[in-house]
């Protein structure tokens, strides 16, 4: 049995292409794009999503309508079917609209080989659809960083425009490290103003919120700004002896949420980065055997780490102090805590742990 593995890409805009390569190239992905899109409409009218392949009959439809070949219109039929899985995976179902121009070559369609010196990589465009095309390219810092920890370049690519620049996505991969098995649990409580606090004290992006209320309203790539920021500052974290990482589930955070803030405050919301460190986190835990375990965020603020007895009146802004055993600390220290006590016991919810007492207290 084949072991898993990681997957990675890397993004090179192909410069080095003459005017009448990437003319052909823009025009084979427009094709590429209308063929995903009507096979698209075609499997939403039917509501046929299931399944990985498409019966020739319907690929030939598309073949035909598009003048195109069999394998070629094959690819864009089983890419459509992936959208359309993907945007029906949610609550809100709806019909996926592709606005940007991509398309996942196979080995059929291209392959990647070394360049001849003057140019260090080259992108064959083979035919079965494609147009017959050699396309140099040059690495990149982040593509030759890949290579140097252990990665290979797949014989998958993927080709897309950004108006009327081509790119290329290099895509790479590892076999994926067996998990550790020894090592501690950490907790990491997300904050859209006091950052990522780990149980053992570290802080991650502290200073993000004070950056984020600097920022001019027509300023650009500020979001940019605060993912370098972040991304800077995980690479230099250091994941030795830790087996498990236990974070909160703010996947829903903002759900129904909608209308409650002023259009400042949402501005300077969107700049909170829980997803892009959500995906780093798990992407750098998957290279190095470390499991990351989601818990349930309810309570785990409101709950003490000492005693596990949870009153609202505990919490007092950025402070916890325990109204009934006196226990002390930084509120996003407690709750960091509280999930590394999850992620020991392998429990979802501090209401599933043995010793929790829930005291009711009213308003007044």
């Amino acid at each position: 049995m084949e072991k898993a593995k990681i997957q990675r890409s890397s993004r090179i805009y192909l410069n080095l292409a003459n005017a009448g390569k990437k003319k052909e190239c823009l025009a084979f992905l427009t094709l590429c794009h209308d063929l995903q899109q009507y096979f698209i409409d075609l499997f939403w009218q039917r509501q046929d999503c299931k399944g990985k392949y498409t019966d020739l009959e319907t690929v030939h439809r598309g073949r035909d309508r598009f003048k195109t070949t069999t394998r070629l219109a094959q690819a864009m039929a089983k890419q459509a079917k992936e959208s359309l899985r993907h945007k029906n995976c949610g609550i809100r179902k709806r019909k996926p609209r592709l606005h940007q121009q991509t398309a996942t070559l196979y080995y059929h369609f291209a392959n990647i080989e070394k360049g001849n010196g003057v140019f260090d990589y080259v992108l064959n465009l083979v035919g079965s659809g494609a147009p017959k095309l050699t396309m140099p390219f040059n690495s990149t810092s982040h593509l030759n960083r890949l290579l140097a920890n252990g990665f290979m370049i797949c014989k998958t690519v993927r080709l897309g425009r950004d108006k009327d620049n081509l790119w290329l996505d290099v895509i790479v991969d590892k076999p994926r490290p067996t998990k550790r098995t020894e090592g501690k649990v950490i907790g990491i409580d997300s904050n859209y103003k006091g950052g990522f606090v780990l149980s053992d004290g570290r802080l991650i992006a502290k200073n993000s919120y004070n950056k984020i209320q600097s920022f001019a309203k027509r300023e650009k790539n500020t979001h940019e700004q605060i993912k370098q920021e972040l991304n800077r500052e995980l690479k230099q974290l250091d994941f030795s002896g830790i087996k498990t990482i236990a974070i909160e589930d703010l996947k829903y955070v903002k759900r129904n949420k909608r209308g409650t803030f002023s259009r400042i405050f949402n501005r300077r919301l969107s700049h909170w980065t829980y997803r892009y460190f959500m995906v780093r986190l798990e992407q750098i835990c998957e290279e190095q055997g470390i499991s990351v375990s989601k818990k349930l965020p309810h309570y785990t603020s409101q709950t003490c780490h000492s005693c596990h007895r949870c009153d609202k009146r505990s919490r007092a802004g950025s402070e916890f102090a325990c109204v009934w055993c006196g226990y002390r600390d930084d509120a996003d220290l407690n709750a960091a805590r509280n999930l590394c006590l999850l992620g020991e016991a392998g429990l979802y919810g501090v209401r599933s742990l043995p010793s929790w007492k829930y005291m009711s207290v009213s308003k007044s």
